[in-house]
């Protein structure tokens, strides 16, 4: 039983972590803050996909980081009994 556990954390940290890569590759791309001049406001679509991307990226994140914590506090638990 307790192995299958640790092999579960272990597929969800190395998800989280590979996530977590994806992120900071993505977000090395874009710019926090954004200028737009006239010319540039049609392309305010393509900006407002791409910060919705990583919206839901963050959500994903959110998800397997707390997926793995609770895996990890469930395997010392019944580790510890």
């Amino acid at each position: 039983m307790l192995t299958t556990m640790i092999a579960a954390w272990m597929v969800v940290t190395v998800i989280l972590v590979a996530l977590s890569i994806r992120r900071s590759i993505f977000v090395m791309r874009e710019e926090d803050t954004i200028f737009l001049s006239k010319i540039e406001r049609s392309r305010s679509g393509e900006y407002a996909t791409v910060f919705q991307q990583l919206k839901r990226l963050e959500f994903v994140l959110k998800i397997f980081s707390s997926s793995s914590g609770g895996l990890m506090l469930l395997i010392a638990a019944l580790w510890v009994y």
